[in-house]
């Protein structure tokens, strides 16, 4: 089975929290002052895969992640801040489990060598 993307990740994330969670994450997400901002439009009467694309869009999948968890224990949900971390880092760890490291690593010494 294919890993799951973090724009996964963050809409099962989502999917997970009850409605007064999620408005209080929408809430935070909308009233965030650093620059790149969400405007309510973009995410007003969407769904929780379409805040998810929205987040990535916005933010980049690296940057959605980390805005995600922020804001979700900014909303008191820190249980599902470190479910989506755990989530994110799961996903990583098995997409890398080629052995990319040692290879890279490998290369390097033997170029080193020469």
């Amino acid at each position: 089975m294919a890993p799951k993307s973090k724009r996964r990740c963050i809409a099962d994330t989502l999917e997970d929290l009850e409605p007064a969670q999620l408005e209080k994450f929408l809430r935070q997400l909308l009233d965030r002052r650093v620059e790149p901002r969400v405007r309510r439009a973009m995410v007003q009467g969407k769904s929780r895969l379409e805040i998810a694309d929205v987040l990535v869009s916005t933010f980049t999948e690296d940057g959605a992640v980390k805005v995600t968890e922020e804001l979700l224990k900014e909303s008191g949900c820190s249980t599902a801040a470190k479910d989506l971390v755990e989530d994110v880092n799961a996903q990583s760890s098995n997409s890398g489990s080629g052995g990319g490291d040692g290879g890279a690593t490998g290369g390097g010494s033997m170029a080193d060598g020469r």
